[in-house]
């Protein structure tokens, strides 16, 4: 029963669109076992985080009528008391407007693709809005397909090294996804999570007390940091530095190159990374949506004398994903780019 909800679970708690749930077969929804589970993982309204309510009932009012449809024989096939309670009481919710949805906040958990090498199911909490754009008319409030499929690559052994007892940064990191996943499972010795967007740093912050496990010290540190200008050294950086300056090993980046305009920018703080803050590699990875936009940043790798090197990895097709479940219907390409020796 486990293995044959899993997948579902894990979609759901994502906010997958419910036209690509992998909803199991009506001969298994009709089992009584199955139809409480789900109640119990899914719908419960005891659950520490759950959907919004419209999404919730999207999502069981597409499991109830496929239930219903598999009703052979109505004598011994019935739908579960506690479903159709949860349905009744989602229907009977005030339906909020599109400005209201749109500025909604919710957790959203996403579960890492399956290694063959893990003991124990590898979850992140992040908080996101969907739909809200925030003042610079960015769209950081949500984790974009690129940032997935770089959190599909390091959930791998071969990614998973890149980081481990590293001093990472990320840049534009957005909601914190990969920041949060390098903190929570794959043992950096301290990861910042920077973005220029204030109310994306206190989101960030909320998201240390939803994926602490223990007491212990959470490497995770939500960094205010606008292109172009010193990364500030507040108290929580003070422990990466070393011989006077800020150092890190590695950096991040996912889904950054969206415009030409805010290319040279990014080159300058790749380069200001390299030269300033010890980085010996950024880990990038981008959604191809405009092929001369990426030229026109590979162009500018090649001016600004980084290496730049596409990676090997290619996520799995949408409908074989165990994780991070994200779109391949537009190339996503992951880069190792580092300084040019002189």
């Amino acid at each position: 029963m486990v293995d044959e909800l899993s997948k579902l679970e894990a979609q759901y708690f994502q906010f997958v669109e419910p036209r690509d749930l992998d909803v199991p077969s009506g001969d298994v929804l009709l089992r009584p076992a199955v139809q409480q589970a789900l109640y119990e993982r899914m719908f419960d309204e005891a659950l520490s985080t759950l959907p919004p309510a419209a999404y919730r009932t999207r999502v069981l009012k597409l499991i109830t009528a496929r239930i219903e449809e598999s009703i052979k024989n109505p004598d011994e096939d019935e739908l579960n008391d506690n479903l159709m309670e949860a349905l009744g009481t989602l229907l009977a919710q005030p339906k909020p407007n599109a400005i209201e949805l749109a500025r909604q906040l919710s957790c959203v958990k996403y579960t890492a693709p399956f290694q063959p090498t893990d003991s124990a199911i590898r979850e992140v909490v992040t908080i996101e809005s969907r739909g809200l754009i925030l003042s610079g008319g960015t769209t950081g409030n949500r984790t974009w397909e690129a940032a997935l499929h770089l959190g599909s690559f390091l959930a791998t052994p071969e990614g998973e090294k890149l980081v481990r007892g590293k001093r990472v940064i990320e840049l534009g990191a957005g909601t914190g996804f990969l920041s949060l996943f390098c903190a929570r499972h794959l043992g950096v010795r301290a990861v910042v999570s920077s973005d220029r967007e204030p109310a994306l740093i206190s989101n960030m912050h909320k998201c240390i007390a939803l994926n602490r496990t223990d007491d212990s010290v959470f490497p995770f540190i939500p960094a205010l940091w606008d292109w172009g200008s010193p990364l500030e050294i507040t108290d929580d950086l003070n422990y990466l530095i070393e011989d006077g300056d800020l150092r890190f090993d590695i950096a991040l980046g996912a889904d950054l190159i969206y415009d030409t305009d805010i290319i040279p920018l990014l080159l300058s703080t790749i380069k200001d990374l390299f030269e300033n803050y010890h980085v010996k590699q950024f880990i990038i990875s981008a959604t191809k949506r405009n092929e001369d936009t990426f030229q026109t940043f590979l162009d500018g790798c090649e001016q600004s004398n980084f290496d730049v090197n596409e990676m090997p990895f290619e996520s799995t097709n949408s409908e074989d994903q165990t994780g991070f479940f994200h779109s391949t219907a537009i190339p996503i390409s992951t880069y190792q780019i580092s300084q040019r020796a002189v």
